[in-house]
């Protein structure tokens, strides 16, 4: 086997091309309009928690997974029982948390932090 100076060519032009990729990534999920977008995905799920409801646990268990998955296990059974703002909500806050995860789900809205207790509370007591 030989190696060129074209094959080095590619190997730099395949470097170049990741760290790129990874600038626009971190572009994108830094900017102001990404964080809006999630915020508001996120507080609709938080706030659909709120229901008491079958809907509302399931969301609880999803974002608690998030949380910490180890300690809190989401069933997806559930959610074939979601509407679908609930549903796209928590895809996208699920999409872009694990693409992403740039802190703990529970510090993103500190607003909210006592909803992330309650849910804590509510499901420890399930055990």
């Amino acid at each position: 086997m030989s190696w060129s100076t074209a094959d080095d060519a590619d190997l730099e032009q395949e470097y170049i091309d990741e760290y790129l990729d990874m600038q626009r990534r971190e572009l994108f999920y830094n900017s102001q309009s990404f964080i809006d977008e999630f915020n508001k995905h996120l507080e609709t799920a938080i706030l659909a928690t709120r229901g008491g409801n079958s809907a509302a646990g399931t969301i609880a268990d999803a974002l608690l997974s998030l949380y910490n998955g180890n300690h809190y296990k989401a069933n997806l059974s559930g959610w074939y029982n979601l509407d679908s703002t609930n549903r796209a909500a928590l895809l996208f806050v699920l999409e872009h948390q694990t693409a992403n995860n740039r802190k703990d789900i529970d510090l993103y809205l500190p607003q909210y932090q006592a909803d992330f207790d309650r849910m804590k509370k509510e499901r420890s007591s399930d055990d």
